[in-house]
């Protein structure tokens, strides 16, 4: 049994001797712990399964009673005061208790693999992710490589041995960096000329691709239509702003 997984109900059960698990002394012991128990669920228990499983509603301008949970910019809050009727920032009238609204269980199945990384993006921004052959809201497009090479020497068919080498290696080629993949996101969803926007995308993806690949996040708007390749994946967006990470 892990710490996500306690009940301190049943554990009030399983102390008892089993010649004292009468009715009322269950009752009794489980309403010192009752305490115990809301806060194992308020803190691990929506660590572990996330805002959503636990219903927790995205925050909405209204009123809201005393221990109220909220999702507010990707976190969830939790109301101290009865109508309570300030955002979820002001610290005196509400608490953060978890600074991601999706759950560790599911967070740790992230990957940087296509098909994942493109339902964690729509999970994690609030858009529709839908399962292929259709688009998904955003959308990500592989960039095929592109392979120069690079030059030994000046003349054709020079030779590089374990310490040596027939004519000298150098030059002041520049070094080109290049993009492996592209994220298109819609522009009603998530403006990524906002500089927040887009360091929130690329804090987000940073976490599940590897150290190695490098990326472009593009804003699209409902008149561009997704162009699919012959094999049906979904291609660059063809207007938008370019943001390179």
């Amino acid at each position: 049994m892990s710490l996500y997984d306690i009940n301190i109900n049943q554990i009030s059960i399983e102390l008892l001797p089993p010649d004292k698990r009468y009715t009322k002394n269950i009752a009794f012991v489980q309403s010192l712990l009752t305490g115990m128990q809301w806060i194992r669920d308020l803190i691990f228990g929506s660590y572990y399964e996330g805002a959503q499983e636990s219903l927790i509603e995205d925050y909405a301008p209204g009123t809201y009673n005393y221990l109220d949970r909220v999702i507010y910019n990707k976190k969830v809050y939790l109301s101290l005061d009865n109508n309570n009727t300030v955002v979820p920032t002001d610290t005196t009238l509400w608490l953060m208790i978890q600074d991601n609204f999706i759950g560790v269980r599911e967070r740790i199945l992230y990957n940087g693999s296509k098909l994942v990384l493109e339902y964690a993006l729509n999970k994690q921004f609030g858009t529709v992710f839908r399962n292929p052959p259709n688009v998904s809201d955003i959308y990500i497009g592989n960039i095929d490589p592109v392979v120069d090479g690079f030059l030994i020497g000046e003349t054709v068919g020079s030779t590089v041995g374990e310490t040596t080498s027939s004519d000298p290696i150098g030059g002041q080629l520049p070094f080109v960096y290049i993009n492996n993949f592209q994220i298109n996101i819609p522009i009603l969803a998530l403006d990524i000329s906002v500089d927040a926007n887009y360091k929130a995308v690329g804090n987000f993806v940073d976490k599940y691709i590897p150290a190695s690949l490098r990326y472009t996040v593009v804003n699209y708007t409902p008149e561009d239509t997704p162009i699919l390749s012959e094999s049906g994946e979904a291609i660059t967006a063809e207007s938008g702003e370019l943001i390179t990470f």
